[in-house]
């Protein structure tokens, strides 16, 4: 079984349960961590990382200096690391892509296209619908990664480091349902990735 470490970035546990839950049914041994824990160090003692969402925008100077450790163990770490939403975003940080504050606060399930075949997106159609729960995007493509899927709302719904198994995704593949089931495949596909 792959040890999956989830990173908490959310004030409460409630909305992070539903990916360290999601992780979990996928078939990964789940340990919880709090954001104000990170560093590469422990990323590395696991086979894979899952950076959940925030309420923090990553746009603003005091959150960049608040997650500045877990910034620094996205970038330094050695295992994979998939970023969902937030965690998304702190990886463009991360590498040196600009957050910035959108037009559009988005919280709906849109059509997502995929651009580019990859494992993250093995079982499912080029497009699909999935959870976007947002007020701030990137506002380019970090450099060192491709772009793997957009939407109607996010340009970069989804990216991959060319040379490194990092993942961000803008929406939340743990907030699926019934009618739109395509997130938990993808973090399925992530845990299978990971072993």
């Amino acid at each position: 079984m792959v040890k999956v470490l989830a990173v908490n970035n959310y004030p409460t546990r409630e909305r992070f349960e539903k990916l360290r839950r999601c992780l979990s049914e996928n078939g990964a041994n789940v340990t919880s961590l709090n954001w104000d824990k990170s560093e590469a160090s422990r990323f590395n003692e696991f086979d894979g990382v899952a950076l959940s969402g925030a309420p923090d925008m990553m746009s603003e100077e005091g959150t960049q200096r608040k997650f500045r450790a877990e910034v620094e163990a996205i970038r330094d770490s050695r295992v994979p690391v998939l970023g969902v939403c937030f965690g998304h975003q702190m990886m463009a940080h991360a590498f040196g892509s600009e957050v910035v504050k959108d037009a559009e606060n988005v919280l709906k399930f849109v059509e997502t296209t995929v651009l580019l075949r990859d494992p993250l997106f093995s079982g499912l159609p080029k497009v699909v619908k999935l959870l976007e729960s947002r007020h701030e995007v990137i506002r380019k493509l970090p450099v060192g990664f491709s772009r793997l899927a957009k939407s109607a709302t996010s340009p970069i719904a989804a990216m991959k480091h060319e040379t490194r198994p990092l993942y961000g995704i803008q929406f939340h593949p743990e907030r699926y349902t019934l009618e739109n089931p395509a997130g938990r495949r993808i973090i399925g596909n992530f845990v299978k990735l990971l072993s």
